[in-house]
């Protein structure tokens, strides 16, 4: 019941950033990082700010070092599979499959954020300049999102 609610809500989002596209000049790839990213995780976003603050701060890392895991085993390998399956026979249009073929910006963050997510890991402790300083690079990679050229 959970997942048809969910997948309802889903539905909802992605019309409701369909009108939000047209009348305002948002590129799609902002959105992705912004809402696609913070909007589903909410819970688990929340639940690790809980875990945290009662001192649980590894059981608050691990939440999400569990969902980047999902995203990069299950996920990506699933998109890549069902765009090779399901596209239109003879097509090789880049909007009909999904190569794994990235623009430099979206590589560049891919790269940035392994080598910062695995120093925070690594260090096993927290403190709130470290979380300043993931709060700032999301910024920072917010809005390179924002002012990147979609033509990379």
């Amino acid at each position: 019941m959970a997942t048809l609610f969910y997948c309802i809500l889903a539905v909802i989002l992605i019309d409701a950033v369909d009108a939000i596209l047209q009348k305002f000049y948002i590129e799609e790839k902002f959105l992705g990082p912004t809402v696609f990213a913070l909007i589903p995780n909410i819970t688990e976003i929340w639940n690790a700010i809980l875990f945290a603050a009662n001192g649980s701060i590894a059981l608050s890392v691990e939440i999400g070092s569990a969902y980047t895991l999902q995203v990069c085993l299950l996920q990506i390998p699933a998109l890549v599979f069902f765009s090779a399956v399901f596209r239109s026979p003879g097509s090789l249009q880049r909007e009909e499959i999904f190569p794994l073929v990235f623009p430099q910006w979206d590589m560049f963050v891919v790269i940035f954020s392994v080598f910062l997510h695995g120093y925070m890991q690594n260090e096993g402790r927290s403190n709130y300049f470290k979380g300043s300083v993931l709060l700032l690079s999301y910024i920072v990679v917010m809005i390179g999102f924002f002012l990147s050229d979609e033509r990379d």
